[in-house]
């Protein structure tokens, strides 16, 4: 009898607990809607629905922001957002690239100097990112940001230096560090600047808290200045894109982009006549090894290679015009296999109706889907990647499907130094204090791998 009841007595307490747990629910979302949290949490939303916000700092964590890229940062964040913040779009490349049209009402009225410190492989104008003769309003529209051109100006002058406020390195060419530092500023960004993998790049191990910022291709920089800017593709959706048809009708700036097929025809495919792959390749040399990869993977498909390791491409005509137009697949092997180091070989390839085969240690998926390349570090033998670039280019389906990922892509909104706009950014919003204690070995401890070549 007695356990009878108490039987009866669990029944309505898992009955009851159940109401009691729906009853909670819904008092909790009536307060959710009627406060703050709820209504920035609904805003939140919204714009990740363009965009997802994250903080990010770099130093000293090794977070990689590709891992970051599907979380959410939890942190109750102020309606208003007052310092610097990254975004990361939803469009590709899945980067904080193109963010410099976000945050513009919090940059104030003041204009930043950013100085060119010392050359860049001998040129002190940067390829004209700072060449004189120019306003800033000319330079920022040069380098596709036209929107800040009364935010920051840039010049090569050194004799500025008291009123910059950052000063870029380029860690190829040679640093006076005694001027640097006699003339330094409490308040100045010594920004490191690389786009060499650390298997070429001289030893960084006197510049302990030299610097303030990274300017480079790693996803970790502060500034990231990937080989990408030199080959913009924009999604016509994009926050950036939006802006720069604003700016080009309102300015009358006679921008010119353009419209890749992303389902090449027929005739396209029919001319490709040479042969199933190529490569464009100019260092003969390299740790990845990857002539020898490409003489292995010449057992079994033939790949014929260009440039100055090889043939060399008809006049007139862009060489890797030339490959897409007469092969299959373009071979993007880089020549060192360091993190996140992706150069032109892969960016150049992605406007031309050619698909790119890559071997590098990147997750190139940050700066298109998988379903636009093929990884060749993916295969365990030569042959089952050969099989596999034999089987794509015989069905012409699965080929044309590697082209689908371009539709609603433009190209031609960017330029190598495009980057320096996100600079530019940064020296307005980022006012936290950072000096970046080991540069050497942040930039070369655990950043590069040997080569396996498969067989």
């Amino acid at each position: 009898m007695f356990m009878s009841f108490l039987g009866f007595l669990l029944m309505d307490y898992r009955k009851y607990f159940k109401y009691f747990c729906i009853f909670t629910l819904l008092i909790l979302t009536v307060y959710a809607v009627i406060t703050r949290p709820y209504s920035y949490a609904l805003q939140s939303l919204q714009m990740s629905l363009v965009e997802l916000y994250t903080r990010r700092d770099p130093f000293p964590t090794n977070t990689s922001l590709i891992n970051e890229t599907n979380s959410v940062v939890n942190n109750e964040l102020p309606l208003v957002i007052s310092e610097f913040q990254t975004r990361r779009s939803m469009y590709y490349p899945q980067l904080p690239i193109h963010i410099f049209s976000q945050n513009l009402s919090l940059m104030g009225n003041s204009s930043k100097l950013i100085l060119l410190g010392n050359g860049f492989f001998g040129d002190r104008t940067w390829e004209g990112a700072g060449s004189g003769g120019k306003t800033s309003a000319q330079r920022m529209t040069s380098l596709y940001c036209p929107f800040l051109s009364d935010k920051c100006d840039i010049t090569h002058d050194f004799s500025r230096f008291l009123q910059a406020d950052a000063v870029v390195y380029h860690l190829r060419d040679g640093i006076d560090m005694n001027r640097a530092k006699e003339k330094r500023l409490p308040n100045q960004r010594f920004v490191f600047a690389l786009w060499e993998s650390p298997a070429h790049t001289p030893n960084l191990q006197s510049y302990r808290q030299f610097f303030n910022w990274t300017m480079s291709y790693r996803f970790e920089s502060h500034v990231i200045t990937s080989y990408y800017s030199g080959n913009a593709y924009v999604h016509t959706s994009s926050d950036y894109y939006r802006a720069m048809l604003s700016e080009n009708s309102t300015r009358k700036l006679n921008l010119k982009t353009r419209l890749p097929d992303h389902r090449p025809s027929d005739e396209v495919l029919q001319k490709k006549k040479l042969g199933t792959a190529a490569a464009l390749i100019s260092n003969c040399g390299g740790s990845s090894k990857r002539l020898e990869f490409i003489r292995e993977l010449q057992r079994y498909i033939d790949v014929k290679i260009y440039g100055r390791c090889g043939e060399s491409c008809p006049p007139n005509i862009n060489c890797r015009q030339f490959i897409a137009q007469n092969y299959y697949f373009i071979l993007s092997f880089e020549n060192s296999l360091c993190t996140e180091y992706t150069t032109e070989k892969f960016f150049a390839a992605l406007e031309y109706p050619v698909i790119p085969v890559v071997f590098g240690r990147t997750n190139y998926s940050a700066f298109i889907p998988s379903s636009g390349f093929i990884d060749a570090k993916q295969f365990s033998t030569m042959s089952v990647l050969a099989k596999l670039l034999n089987d794509t280019r015989n069905d012409k389906e699965k080929y044309l499907s590697y082209f689908a990922w371009k539709k609603d892509y433009v190209w031609g909104l960017g330029a190598f130094f495009t980057p320096f706009c996100d600079l530019c950014l940064r020296l307005h919003l980022d006012s936290k204090t950072n000096v970046i204690d080991d540069i050497h070995k942040w930039w070369f401890d655990g950043t590069c791998e040997s080569a396996t070549i498969p067989k």
